[in-house]
C-alpha cells in the first residue's frame, strides 16, 4: 500500500480553524465578541465622556462677588459692578453664584466652586478715571481666585471665559468714555462759533488802535532825535571838562611832588656842600701830590690781576696734566718697590726717598681732584680778577687828573645847590596856584557830568518810548492781522469740527473701543472637542484591541507548528484571525461613534480603508512580539504602546514634547495614523494619508517577515520552550 504525502493546509483555513475552535463553546465565543468592542469601549467611552465639554461649561459652579461702590460722573451715577453682575447672571455661560467674599473664599477652598471672580470696590471709580479732569487713568481690575486642587484644566477653561468677560467690560467702559468725548466735540463746535464772533470784534478794535499807535511812534521818534543831539553836545562838553580837570589834577600832583623833591634835594645838596668843602680842601692837595704813586700802584694791581686771571684760566688743564704725570710717577715708583721687596732692609735711604716721592706724587694727584671739583669756583675767581684788572687799569689812566676833576666837581655842586633852592621856592608857588585851579575844574566837571546824565536819561527814556511805541505799533499790526486770521480760521474751523447725534456716537464708539479686531478663518474645522481628539483615541484603541486579541488568541497555532505547513503560511495563519477581528473592531467602532456620538468624517470610505490597513499593521507588530518573545511579548507590546502614546502628538503638538519623543515619532506607526485620520475626518491634504499608508504597509510587510523568521525558530524546540522561566 502506497502512503500519500500529507497535503498542506492553506493559510486562511489554518486561521479559520483557530477561530472556529473558539465558537465551539459559548464562553470563548463571548470572548471573541468582546474583542470586537474593546476598542469601542476604550475610545467610545472616553470620547462620549468628553465629547463637547465647552458646551457644558454652564454647569460649572463659579462664585461671583460684587464689592463695587457706585460713583458720580458728570452728575450721573456709574455702577459698573452691578451692570457686569447682571450681565453675567443673565448670560448663563457659567453657573454663577452671587455671594460675599468670605463665602466665596471658603467655597473655592473646599471645592464647592471652581473659581471666584471678585469685582473690587474701586472698580467703577477706576473706570471713570479717564473721564475726570486732571485725573490719572487707572486700569480697572477684576480679581480671579483659582484653586488647582479642584482641577488644573479648570484654570485653562476659566482663563478663556474670563478673558471674554474682561473684554466685554473693557468695551463697555471705553464706549462710555468715547461717548463723552463725542459729546465734547459738540460743545467745542458751539464754543468755537462764539470765539469766531469775538475774534471778528477784536480785529475791528485792533485796526483802530493800529492807526493811533502809528501817530505816537512818529512823535516819539522826533523827540528822541532831539534828545540824542542834546546828549551828544553835553557829552563833548563833559569830555572836555573831564580832561581839563584831570590835567589840572595831574599838574597839581606833579607840582606837589616837584616842590617836595626840590626842597629835599636842596636840603641834601646843602648838607653835602657843607661836608664836601672841608674834604675837598684836605684831599685835593693830597691827590695832586700822590697822583704818580696812585697811577703806579693801580697799574701794578691791574698787571697782577691779569696774571692771576691767565693762571687761573690755565690751571684746570695744567693741573690735569700734572696729575697724570704724578700718577705715572707713582705707578713707576710702586713698580720699583714691588720689584725689590727687601729694599727697606738693604737700602733704607733709597726706600725712604722712593716712598716720600710716591706720597708726593699721590698728593699732587689729589690736588688735581680738588682743582677739577672746583672748576666753577676757579672760573668765578678768574672773572673777578679780570674785573679788578679792568678797574685798576682805568684808575691808572685817570690818576693824573683826579685833583682837577675834584675841583670842578665842588664848583658844580655849589651851583646845583643854588639852582635847587630857587626851584624849590618856585615849585611851592606853582603848587599853591594849581590847588585853587583844581577845585574849580572839579566843580565844572561835576556840573557838566550831572547835566549830561540828565540828558542821557532823557534820551534813554525817549528811546524806550520810541521802541515801545514802535513795538506797540508792530504788535497792534500783528494783532490786527492775527485777529483777522483768527476770525477767519475760527469761522473755517467751525465747519471742520464734527458734531455727533446719538446714532453717530453709538456707531463710532463701538468702532473706536475696538479699533483692531481679529478676523479668523479655520480650514477643515472640527466642530467639537470629541471630533478633534477622535483620531488619537481611535488609533490608540485599535492598538489596545490588537494587544487584547493576542491575549486571547495564540500568535501561532501549535497544531500548525507541528504540521508540515511552510513557516510563512503558519505566520499568516496566526495573523489572519487578528486581522479579521480588527476589521470587526473598526466597523463596530466607526458605526457606534457615528450613529451614537455623531462623529462625522469627510471621507468615510478612505477612513475605513486606512483603519483596516492600521489593524493589519498593528496585528503584525503585536503578533511578532508575542511569537518572538512569548509571554514577554505582551510587555514589549505594552512598551510600544507607551512610546506611541507619548510621541503620537494626539493631545498636544509633538513640537511641545521633549526632543526624545520628537525624535522617535516619525518611526512609530501611531503618529502617522493620527495625522492621516485628522485629514480623513476633518479634511485636508491627502498626501499625509498616502504617506501614512506607505509607513503602515512597510510595518505590515516587515513584521510579517519577522514573524516568518520567528516561526522558523519556533519549529526547533528547546528546553526553554518546554519550560519557560516566566509565564504570563
Amino acid at each position: 500500500m502506497k502512503l500519500r504525502k500529507p497535503r498542506a493546509l492553506p493559510s486562511l483555513r489554518l486561521g479559520g480553524l483557530s477561530v472556529r475552535s473558539f465558537f465551539r463553546a459559548r464562553l470563548t465565543a463571548a470572548a471573541l465578541a468582546a474583542l470586537t468592542i474593546i476598542p469601542l469601549l476604550y475610545s467610545g467611552l472616553y470620547l462620549w465622556s468628553f465629547w463637547d465639554p465647552f458646551d457644558r461649561m454652564s454647569n460649572l459652579p463659579v462664585a461671583l462677588v460684587n464689592e463695587d461702590r457706585p460713583v458720580k460722573v458728570d452728575g450721573e451715577e456709574l455702577n459698573a459692578g452691578a451692570e457686569i453682575t447682571d450681565e453675567l447672571l443673565d448670560g448663563g455661560d457659567l453657573n454663577w453664584k452671587l455671594m460675599d467674599a468670605e463665602e466665596a473664599e471658603a467655597g473655592v477652598a473646599d471645592g464647592r466652586y471652581y473659581v471666584s471672580l471678585t469685582i473690587p470696590e474701586d472698580f467703577s471709580e477706576r473706570l471713570s478715571s479717564p473721564g475726570e479732569d486732571g485725573a490719572e487713568p487707572i486700569p480697572a481690575m477684576l480679581e480671579a481666585h483659582y484653586n488647582d486642587a479642584n482641577g488644573y484644566i479648570v484654570r485653562q477653561l476659566m482663563s478663556s471665559a474670563f478673558k471674554e468677560v474682561r473684554s466685554a467690560a473693557a468695551d463697555s467702559a471705553v464706549a462710555k468714555y468715547l461717548d463723552s468725548m463725542f459729546v465734547g466735540f459738540n460743545d467745542i463746535h458751539e464754543a468755537t462759533e462764539k470765539a469766531a464772533d469775538g475774534a471778528s470784534q477784536l480785529a475791528d478794535g485792533a485796526s483802530e488802535a493800529k492807526d493811533g499807535s502809528s501817530q505816537l511812534a512818529d512823535g516819539t521818534s522826533d523827540a528822541k532825535d532831539g534828545a540824542d543831539e542834546l546828549n551828544g553836545g553835553l557829552g563833548d562838553a563833559k569830555d572836555g571838562s573831564s580832561e581839563l580837570s584831570s590835567g589840572i589834577d595831574q599838574l597839581y600832583e606833579g607840582s606837589k611832588t616837584l616842590a617836595d623833591g626840590a626842597g629835599t634835594a636842596s636840603d641834601g645838596v646843602s648838607d653835602a656842600v657843607d661836608k664836601l668843602d672841608p674834604l675837598a680842601d684836605e684831599w685835593i692837595p693830597v691827590l695832586r701830590e700822590k697822583a704818580p704813586e696812585i697811577e703806579s700802584g693801580a697799574q701794578d694791581v691791574a698787571d697782577a690781576a691779569s696774571a692771576l686771571s691767565d693762571a687761573l684760566a690755565d690751571l684746570p688743564d695744567d693741573s690735569a696734566q700734572a696729575a697724570q704725570s704724578a700718577r705715572d710717577l707713582s705707578e713707576r715708583i710702586q713698580t720699583r718697590l714691588d720689584a725689590s721687596p727687601d729694599l727697606e732692609q738693604t737700602d733704607p735711604d733709597l726706600y725712604a726717598l722712593l716712598t716720600d716721592a710716591k706720597a708726593a706724587a699721590d698728593q699732587a694727584a689729589k690736588l688735581n681732584d680738588f682743582v677739577q671739583a672746583n672748576r666753577d669756583g676757579i672760573s668765578t675767581v678768574k672773572d673777578d680778577a679780570d674785573t679788578v684788572a679792568s678797574l685798576a687799569s682805568d684808575l691808572a689812566e685817570k690818576a693824573p687828573d683826579l685833583a682837577d676833576d675834584a675841583e670842578d666837581a665842588r664848583d658844580k655842586v655849589n651851583e646845583l645847590d643854588d639852582g635847587l633852592s630857587q626851584l624849590a621856592e618856585g615849585s611851592r608857588d606853582l603848587r599853591d596856584g594849581l590847588e585853587e585851579a583844581s577845585g574849580g575844574a572839579g566843580d565844572l566837571d561835576s556840573g557838566l557830568g550831572q547835566l549830561k546824565d540828565g540828558s542821557g536819561q532823557l534820551s534813554d527814556g525817549l528811546g524806550l518810548l520810541k521802541d515801545g511805541s514802535s513795538d506797540l505799533d508792530s504788535g497792534l499790526g500783528q494783532l490786527k492781522d492775527g485777529s483777522g486770521e483768527l476770525s477767519d480760521g475760527l469761522a473755517d474751523g467751525v465747519e471742520e469740527i464734527p458734531t455727533f447725534d446719538d446714532d453717530d456716537r453709538d456707531s463710532r464708539g463701538d468702532m473706536m473701543s475696538q479699533p483692531v479686531r481679529l478676523s479668523s478663518a479655520t480650514s477643515n474645522e472640527a466642530p467639537n472637542y470629541g471630533t478633534g481628539f477622535a483620531p488619537f483615541f481611535i488609533a490608540l484603541s485599535l492598538w489596545v484591541g490588537a494587544m487584547m486579541v493576542f491575549m486571547v488568541l495564540p500568535p501561532l497555532s501549535r497544531r500548525a507548528l507541528a504540521s508540515t505547513a511552510p513557516s510563512w503560511r503558519i505566520a499568516l495563519a496566526g495573523w489572519v484571525p487578528a486581522l479579521l477581528i480588527g476589521v470587526a473592531q473598526v466597523v463596530v467602532s466607526l458605526a457606534a461613534l457615528h450613529f451614537l456620538l455623531g462623529l462625522q468624517a469627510s471621507r468615510w470610505a478612505a477612513t475605513a480603508g486606512l483603519l483596516t490597513l492600521t489593524v493589519a499593521a498593528y496585528a503584525a507588530v503585536v503578533q511578532w512580539a508575542n511569537a518572538r518573545f512569548g509571554s514577554a511579548g505582551r510587555v514589549v507590546a505594552l512598551v510600544l504602546l507607551m512610546l506611541q502614546l507619548t510621541s503620537a502628538g494626539g493631545t498636544y503638538p509633538i513640537e511641545t514634547s521633549p526632543d526624545f519623543f520628537q525624535a522617535i515619532s516619525p518611526y512609530l506607526p501611531m503618529s502617522w495614523v493620527v495625522s492621516a485620520l485628522r485629514v480623513l475626518i476633518s479634511g485636508g491634504d491627502v498626501s499625509v494619508v498616502l504617506g501614512a499608508c506607505g509607513v503602515l504597509t512597510a510595518y505590515l510587510v516587515a513584521f510579517l517577515l519577522l514573524t516568518w523568521l520567528a516561526v522558523a525558530r519556533k519549529r526547533m524546540w528547546t528546553m526553554t520552550d518546554l519550560h519557560p522561566a516566566l509565564k504570563l
